[in-house]
């Protein structure tokens, strides 16, 4: 699938969960008024939001790069001229805030927020969280460049600081992280996660049957290297 397609699927798969999962509300006082949603009501301070078309220009994005030292993977650039927005659905990878007029300050706090000169100066760009552990920044491994420009995606533990596991893997490209974030998106058994309380055989086996799917869309990252970390929340999770 074309990188312009599978970006601005996934974006829009994540936007619709959100919707569907009714969690498009912040506590935000000062959330600009293009991005106020008025057919969501207010909830005890909480403010409904809405996505808006992106107003960065590929001029911003090349400065943005000249400013880090390290150019961002192409289908990253797609992303980011894709909408504003002050969330996305969590698998794994929380990106960072992407809200109108303040877009790159929310970047520029990601790069200083986790030792720059261990992430940064290492050749890793940070673009978001880690969710399962908390264990550090989702990052683009500038190191590893693919021919076409794109880069593996990883993520900075901190737990393992100074040891050979301090960065680990988590898919091949970025493109292949939006084409397996969109499956993720477009699935609402939670498949990432299962609860003995709640979830029933039928349950397990459908959360099974879609982390396969989710795994075999990147058999060199999510389902080759990374897939220990894919299929090890929870351990009923890892017999796929």
């Amino acid at each position: 699938m074309a990188e312009i397609d599978i970006v601005g699927e996934y974006v829009l798969a994540a936007l619709d969960q959100l919707r569907r999962e009714g969690r498009m509300r912040l506590p935000l006082r000062d959330m600009p008024e293009e991005m106020r949603d008025g057919t969501i009501p207010e909830s005890d301070g909480w403010v409904g939001w809405k996505p808006v078309p992106s107003t960065v220009t590929e001029a911003q994005l090349d400065e943005l790069e000249r400013g880090i030292g390290l150019a961002f993977p192409p289908p990253y650039r797609r992303f980011l001229r894709t909408s504003h927005f002050y969330e996305l659905t969590e698998v794994g990878v929380r990106f960072a805030r992407h809200p109108v007029h303040s877009w790159r300050d929310e970047l520029e706090a990601s790069y200083e927020a986790w030792w720059p000169e261990r992430i940064l100066g290492e050749g890793l760009i940070p673009f978001g969280e880690e969710t399962f552990h908390d264990a550090g920044p989702v990052c683009f491994d500038t190191r590893r460049r693919l021919p076409d420009g794109d880069c593996p995606v990883v993520f900075w533990d901190h737990d393992w600081m100074d040891t050979d596991q301090e960065v680990k893997p988590m898919f091949s490209s970025s493109l292949k992280m939006f084409e397996c974030l969109c499956i993720a998106a477009r699935d609402d058994t939670g498949f990432c996660y299962y609860d003995p309380e709640r979830d029933g055989a039928d349950d397990l086996a459908e959360k099974r049957r879609q982390l396969r799917r989710f795994l075999a869309c990147d058999p060199d990252g999510a389902g080759g290297p990374a897939r220990s970390y894919w299929t090890s929340l929870p351990a009923e999770l890892e017999d796929v």
